[in-house]
């Protein structure tokens, strides 16, 4: 097959230099961040278990090829004792390796390693036998030669002088003795389960040891089972009261016992990685089968629509959902179908600041592409503010920020037109094509950062706005290309009309899906897991609603939160929907930049939206009591964020 020369052959004069040398240990550490996602940033990297002997290994296998072959061994037995993992100093490693976990990882002295190839734990890259390679001529190789972005699953073992080409999968556990071409699939047998004897069914989750024979998986019903990619504890339990059968991908960090009990099946993995999910989509997908992948947190949407994709479902597929999540993509995209959308470039160089402003004016929008909660939003008022933005968004490049640990990195960066104007959602669920606007959510922003501070169902606004705005959400929706199922946009209502900031095809976040279900009784998670299977009866063109609802948050000053009291008593007064305080005694209050510095969300409802508003405050006020200290030992208490009434709109 055709393939890449892997062979090793002496590095070019000056490609061994220190700073060179010194740029691979940066890309190391750059790689874990953008690749584990139990890593926050470079500092927590720097403790990644495999690190040492990835480092270790650059150093040795120059000294190995300068034929100090002592030292080299040196260092790589003290990898060994560090990490468990076992790397000959002759073996050639690319770019961007990344060894998940590494424990019992072996590879051996011939053995080339393409760029961007991940190796999970107890893989081997080894010979088949010593009374096979002793008859090879001298330098003859005796290891495998793997391509680039080669996925090497946990246990796989590739023997011998093999050949696996670029973008293969090597399933885990796995045994390759033979060349594997670019992009194919070595996987094992999956485990079967045999009944013990005494005849109990065997259970892959506990709660289905409860279950009658019939609903086990070997009898389940394909079309009523969904493949959830992700999910939290409340959409597989509403999953479960629809009736249907859930195959559920869950991430590893993400695993709680309510999940493993309700699911139906459970696969714990990284289900943002389209490697890991395919292989088993596709055992799913044969036994038992199923109707519809779908996702409503966002890390899950892409690889849903993979999903649907590969097998024709019908449902959204990737292409629509990418239009969604990739922002700049999106802009492009509808400035080919509608000349009035909000202008935007890609920010790759400093100079890209000013050359966007000298175009279109100022002030305007530096964000990441696929980010959410107003992580790393900017707002570049003129020239002098260039400089500091930029130092900004490269400091925030490959990381997770210092706040949240996110499943995507923040990576690309757009420039967008500033719209100047109040800031509404519109929550909407589409059915064949018919868009039906659920609700217009009012939002209240920072004066000065992009940190929503609450939120009001249904907005106050007059009839006519609420018309164009439902009108402009609309076609976009058509532009875009989604047909059925949840969405979320957010919109500005600018001098020239409602100007799409952005839209998700899932839920909202902040409570706005409980605020939905208070004002107009309408379950939006229910929806979208029910519409597909048509258990929900589609919705009228015009919701009404019969209360008001509002979240408020909790905020504070700068400084260290002493104590927490009065979740209970709020969470239990008249009219109050959810309440969820994030702030624990300990934590750091920082000063107000997005949404992951709030303390916490009281969510109420009230005879309308004003009264909602106030409740929400007064809720807060009377009873939760959040006590941050001061660097100068003064205390106070967190208090609600002003929700600050809209100016007056322009029908």
């Amino acid at each position: 097959m055709p393939h890449a020369d892997f062979r090793s052959s002496p590095p070019p004069p000056g490609s061994e230099r220190p700073e060179r040398l010194l740029r691979l240990l940066a890309e190391d550490l750059r790689t874990i961040v953008e690749r584990d996602p139990s890593v926050r940033d470079r500092k927590e990297a720097l403790l990644h278990p495999v690190l040492p002997a990835l480092w270790l290994h650059r150093v040795a296998h120059r000294l190995h090829r300068r034929g100090r072959r002592v030292p080299a061994r040196l260092l790589m037995l003290l990898a060994r004792c560090v990490t468990g993992v076992e790397i000959h100093p002759g073996a050639a490693l690319g770019r961007r390796v990344f060894v998940d976990h590494g424990a019992a990882v072996v590879i051996g002295e011939t053995a080339v390693v393409g760029d961007d190839v991940t190796i999970y734990h107890q893989v081997t890259l080894g010979a088949v036998g010593w009374w096979r390679d002793n008859l090879r001529a001298a330098g003859e190789r005796r290891h495998p030669v793997i391509g680039a972005r080669v996925v090497l699953g946990a246990g796989a073992t590739v023997l011998g002088p093999v050949r696996v080409g670029d973008d293969a999968v090597i399933g885990a556990r796995a045994l390759v003795l033979g060349d594997v071409p670019a992009g194919a699939r070595a996987l094992a047998p999956a485990g079967t389960v045999s009944p013990p004897s005494g005849g109990t069914s065997p259970r892959t989750t506990r709660a289905d040891l409860s279950r009658p024979p019939d609903e086990r998986n070997g009898s389940m019903n394909p079309d009523s089972t969904v493949l959830i990619v992700g999910a939290t504890d409340e959409t597989v339990r509403k999953a479960k009261e629809l009736g249907l059968t859930v195959l559920l991908l869950q991430h590893p960090t993400k695993v709680s016992p309510e999940q493993e009990e309700l699911a139906d099946v459970l696969r714990v993995l990284d289900y943002t990685d389209w490697a890991a999910v395919e292989p088993v989509a596709r055992e799913l997908w044969r036994e038992p089968g199923f109707r519809v992948a779908l996702s409503i947190t966002e890390p899950g949407l892409e690889n849903a629509g993979r999903v649907n994709d590969l097998f024709g479902l019908g449902g959204t597929g990737y292409e629509v959902t990418r239009l969604f999540r990739d922002k700049l993509a999106m802009r492009r995209h509808l400035a080919g179908l509608d000349p009035s959308t909000v202008t935007a470039a890609p920010l790759l160089r400093r100079e890209d600041l000013d050359a966007f402003g000298a175009a279109h004016g100022y002030p305007f929008i530096v964000k990441p592409t696929d980010a959410t909660a107003s992580i790393g939003v900017f707002r570049i008022g003129g020239p002098q503010d260039a400089e500091q933005v930029w130092a900004t968004v490269e400091g925030l490049r490959g990381t997770r920020t210092d706040r949240v640990s996110t499943m995507y990195l923040l990576r690309d960066f757009l420039m967008e037109e500033y719209v100047e104007g109040p800031e509404f959602s519109v929550e909407a669920f589409s059915f064949a094509g018919r868009h039906v606007v659920v609700a217009i959510t009012e939002k209240f922003v920072h004066a000065d950062r992009f940190a929503e501070l609450g939120h009001a169902v249904p907005a106050r606004l007059d009839e006519p706005v609420r018309e164009r705005i439902g009108a402009s959400v609309r076609r976009f929706l058509d532009l875009i290309g989604l047909r059925d199922g949840v969405t979320h946009t957010e919109l500005r209502l600018g001098p020239h009309g409602p100007a799409i900031i952005e839209s998700h095809n899932r839920v909202a976040g902040d409570m706005i899906p409980e605020l939905v279900r208070g004002a107009y009784g309408i379950d939006l998670v229910e929806y979208a897991l029910g519409w597909p299977f048509r258990l929900v009866p589609e919705l009228p063109d015009r919701p009404e609603a019969h209360a008001g609802a509002s979240v408020r948050s909790l905020v504070s000053e700068p400084g260290r939160v002493e104590s927490v009291e009065g979740v209970a008593d709020a969470a239990a007064r008249d009219g109050v929907l959810d309440v969820r305080v994030t702030a624990k005694p300990g934590d750091t209050v920082h000063a107000l930049r997005d949404n992951w510095d709030r303390l916490g969300l009281v969510a109420v409802t009230g005879p309308d939206t004003d009264a909602a508003i106030r409740r929400g405050g007064e809720v807060i006020g009377d009873a939760i009591r959040i006590r941050v200290v001061g660097e100068d030992g003064r205390t106070w208490l967190a208090h609600a964020a002003e929700a600050r009434s809209l100016a007056e709109v322009p029908a």
